[in-house]
């Protein structure tokens, strides 16, 4: 969904000095971890596009794992879960 205050706020703290300070902490993990031990062991795992996930403290009420880009949870599956 389109939430503007949340855009510019994203957008005010992405100045140069957070993202070289973020390019930085990518580089030092793949210096100290090595960049192959960063990747996901299952290769389809890169391709992962989102999902919803809705839980009730430690319980899992709804998993949905996004196969495209806009395969999103359906609104009644949402609120079906969690009017339970």
């Amino acid at each position: 969904m389109w939430n503007p205050p949340a855009v510019s706020n994203m957008m005010e703290r992405n100045n140069q000095e957070s993202l070289t300070a973020l390019g930085e902490a990518y580089k030092n993990a793949a210096d100290n971890i090595g960049i192959q031990n960063l990747a996901p062991k299952e290769i389809k795992d890169t391709l992962r596009q989102g999902g919803t996930f809705v839980f009730k403290g430690e319980e899992l009420l709804l998993e949905h794992y996004d196969d495209k880009v806009g395969d999103n949870a359906s609104i009644e599956d949402v609120l079906a879960c969690i009017s339970r």
